[in-house]
């Protein structure tokens, strides 16, 4: 797998190409109250791609479904996959309708009840930005060259009948953040990200792990880690 430097990630010279609490939240509203409103602007699409290795080298938790060696892979929207900028302004890759394309995840070698493997089953991750009083920070409104660090990754899977959420978020005690930087602009709006762990706060890569009920709500499970190297660009 290729080793990537930490600045090309924040450059983007490797560019290949949401609610926390529940995740579905992303969705948008349904019903009487969404009718009455103006409809929204179309979703940007973007090109996700997943590494597999972090800046030194070292294997990560979150990793694609890379079958050529070449340590990443990409991700592109199609009828099946969702790979967009939300309208929270929170990035999304949502894989949950076919599974063809799917995603790695280390879960059992760190005490997960579900074994290392590739996923597409309700996968769907996600990261979104706030700001120090807590407001969400679109990801379209950060400069060229700066960076958020106080932003969620958080990512749905199944295994079997049950329904997990592994997040980091400002949101949620006791966990890390992760850094999004913009790597380039256009017209006054962020075209290029880069997803990393921030590697500079308290519980740095730390995620709390959620089963959902049958009502959707979330039940605690535990205290993991999780670690990703992602990045996105407008298509």
């Amino acid at each position: 797998m290729p080793r990537l430097t930490r600045s090309a990630f924040a450059f983007g010279l490797l560019v290949v190409a949401c609610s926390d609490p529940t995740g579905t939240s992303l969705s948008r509203p349904s019903g009487a109250a969404s009718a009455a409103k103006a409809p929204s602007p179309p979703a940007p699409l973007v090109i996700t791609t997943i590494y597999d290795g972090d800046a030194a080298g070292n294997p990560l938790l979150t990793r694609s479904d890379d079958y050529n060696g070449t340590g990443f892979a990409t991700y592109t929207a199609s009828s099946k996959i969702t790979s967009q900028i939300e309208s929270t302004g929170a990035w999304k890759l949502y894989i949950g309708n076919q599974s063809v394309r799917t995603l790695y995840f280390i879960l059992g070698s760190q005490g997960i009840a579900a074994p290392d493997g590739y996923y597409s089953a309700s996968v769907e991750v996600y990261s979104q930005c706030y700001d120090a009083s807590g407001n969400v920070v679109g990801l379209l409104g950060i400069t060229a060259g700066s960076s958020n660090g106080n932003c969620s990754f958080g990512k749905d899977f199944s295994y079997g009948r049950t329904k997990y959420k592994l997040v980091m978020s400002p949101k949620f005690a006791g966990t890390g953040r992760a850094l999004v930087t913009c790597t380039a602009a256009a017209a006054g709006s962020c075209t290029s990200w880069t997803i990393l762990v921030n590697p500079n706060v308290a519980d740095e890569g730390v995620a709390t792990l959620f089963r959902y009920a049958n009502n959707g709500d979330l039940i605690f499970v535990g205290n993991y880690r999780d670690s990703y190297a992602i990045s996105a660009t407008i298509q």
